[in-house]
């Protein structure tokens, strides 16, 4: 059962915001071993372009088949080669750290 509140709270009115592009802060490849369970997956946030402010509320994440991904979308086979191809320098670059 409700209860007055007294003196009310009274919150200030915000400022209009604008997200007006897509950041990819996450972003994942795991089980590529298994083609039955290999998985892309990422997340994407809204942000604001001048400030760079994410509106994490409106995070959406998206998972498909990696194989499946790779042989039907064009050009991602190609951009995935290249992202698995560069990860020995990667690897050799971080342990020289």
């Amino acid at each position: 059962m409700p209860i007055p509140i007294s003196p009310p709270i009274t919150e200030p009115a915000v400022a209009k915001k604008v997200f007006d592009q897509w950041f990819f802060p996450n972003f994942a490849a795991v089980n590529l071993h298994d083609s039955a369970n290999a998985r892309l997956t990422f997340d994407q946030v809204p942000q604001n372009a001048e400030s760079k402010e994410f509106q994490w509320s409106g995070k959406i994440t998206t998972s498909g088949n990696f194989w499946d991904i790779v042989q039907n979308v064009p050009g991602a086979g190609q951009v995935m080669q290249d992202v698995l191809d560069i990860l020995p320098a990667i690897k050799t670059y971080l342990d020289s750290k």
